[in-house]
């Protein structure tokens, strides 16, 4: 095991923390944005796994203390998904060090237990499986609503949001090159425009900054929970999480969890499996104490958020694209599947039925 790499992580483990010597270590490749590994320490013998993470670079120390002091709330709160952040020697959650000349920052926590099923791109789950992701995320949503978090996430909100988004994706494409991701991006960036315009207006209208304001998730997809046995055992990646919208969270998981990557429907939201979503959703949070289920205004705003969320992703697909030197075809996947996601949601028939889904459906049936 004597690489540089194995050297690196063992070093920051011997000076930094209490959990012994690195026996062994294996880097995960889910993810697009960190780098992780899973390790294994030895103590009087017996070996013991850990979850290690190296930020991705530009990655600001307070936005590390933010999402940190989100998971040491959950502990807390005993919100059972999540991995504890194991402290260094000197009570710190996460270690800073130089390297080539830049802050690099590691973090340890506990290893989640339970299966890696799914991905963001084959959101496959059962509906046990959906139904179950859907009361994980509003019970996360209780246990944090009142949470002031230390730290700061620099992103802005989706109002915020959306007029840089689509100036990005006007700069881009005015640059673009000649590879096929380059080409389509052109071909559809008057729609993009037109959306964000129109979903920007939309979202404003309905007053957006009247609705729950807390702490969200902001990347919930089944990539990033283990399950077993049909039911959610470990939430993770608060690394995207920030105050914004609670409407905007359930969009983006119904964007995630509830769109068709197969081939013939790849883009198509998938009504069935939204109603089941936002109806666990709702019956978890409607007799607990705490923020309470989807309000009227938000459910009436829910269908112009998953729009805004599918153009937060494709937003990341560009970015992350442009980026580093990513691979052409991969990124194309994912640009038509967000603009087919666009189209199927700019259809009058379908945004009628996805309206009539979010609003009557569940409101109204079940009496929120």
């Amino acid at each position: 095991m004597k690489t540089d790499t194995a050297s690196r992580l063992g070093a920051i483990i011997a000076r930094h923390y209490e959990i012994g010597e690195l026996a062994d270590y294996e880097q995960l490749r889910l993810g697009y944005v960190n780098i992780s590994y899973a390790i294994e320490t030895v103590v009087n013998g017996e070996r013991k796994k850990y979850f290690l993470r190296r930020y991705k670079e530009g990655t600001k120390a307070e936005e590390i203390e933010f999402e940190h002091s989100i998971i040491n709330h959950l502990v807390a709160r005993h919100f059972d998904l999540v991995a504890q952040i194991i402290e260094t020697r000197n009570g710190r959650t996460y270690v800073e060090r130089l390297e080539q000349g830049k802050s690099a920052f590691y973090a340890v926590f506990d290893f989640l237990s339970g299966e890696d099923r799914y991905t963001w791109t084959t959101p496959t789950c059962t509906d046990a499986e959906l139904r179950n992701a859907a009361v994980a995320l509003a019970q996360f949503h209780n246990a944090v609503f009142d949470l002031s978090p230390v730290g700061k996430r620099y992103e802005p909100k989706i109002l915020d949001l959306l007029p840089g988004i689509a100036e990005n994706a006007e700069r881009r494409a005015s640059g673009a090159g000649e590879t096929e991701f380059d080409k389509y991006l052109v071909e559809n960036l008057d729609l993009m425009l037109q959306t964000v315009q129109r979903t920007w207006r939309a979202i404003n209208e309905q007053q957006c900054k009247k609705m729950v304001q807390q702490v969200i998730h902001c990347d919930y997809h089944p990539g990033n929970l283990k399950f077993q046995n049909g039911q959610v055992v470990g939430l993770f990646d608060f690394d995207w999480s920030k105050v914004d919208a609670r409407c905007f969270d359930v969009a983006l998981a119904i964007t995630y969890f509830c769109t068709v990557w197969e081939k013939g429907r790849d883009g198509d939201l998938q009504l069935d499996k939204t109603t089941t979503f936002l109806h666990a959703y709702q019956e978890t949070l409607g007799d607990v104490q705490g923020v309470g289920p989807l309000t009227e205004t938000e459910l009436e705003c829910l269908p112009h958020m998953i729009h805004a969320s599918n153009l937060y992703v494709l937003n990341w697909t560009i970015v992350d694209f442009y980026g580093h030197e990513a691979d052409p075809h991969e990124y194309l996947i994912y640009l038509k599947h967000g603009v087919r996601t666009m189209r199927w949601l700019e259809d009058r028939d379908n945004w009628n039925s996805l309206k009539n889904a979010t609003r009557h459906g569940v409101c109204q049936e079940d009496q929120w």
